[in-house]
């Protein structure tokens, strides 16, 4: 995989991970039917986040391990069990991904690209 793809890709996992920041925010002043709404979206990007670290990782394995210093078993673990078991899907962790989680990949990624493009 060459470098302007695995770009790309983490670029895309940027777009995402401000979704679910913006949506994150938004979360608490959401009734009740809009916050589930809400934890699916979120949900989904979480899965497209681990689709692109799963699909980076398949052709430069360990990217993540030496660039970003990250551990993507969890990440693309969690994308599987979303994909085939949605419906045990525990909102509460999702939360707790989007709140912990999220922002230190996010950092890490940014500052990759960051020292890449100059």
């Amino acid at each position: 995989m060459s470098d302007l793809i695995i770009t790309e890709r983490l670029e895309l996992i940027l777009e995402a991970i401000n979704l679910i920041e913006e949506r994150t925010n938004t979360i608490e002043l959401a009734n009740k039917t809009d916050k589930l709404t809400i934890l699916d979206s979120l949900a989904m990007r979480l899965q497209q986040i681990g689709e692109n670290v799963k699909k980076i990782n398949l052709q430069k394995e360990s990217f993540f391990e030496e660039k970003l210093l990250i551990d993507v078993d969890p990440i693309i673990r969690f994308r599987d069990f979303i994909a085939h078991h949605y419906e045990k899907t525990d909102y509460e962790i999702i939360l707790d991904i989007c709140k912990d989680h999220i922002p230190k990949l996010k950092n890490k990624i940014v500052k990759y690209l960051s020292e890449i493009n100059s």
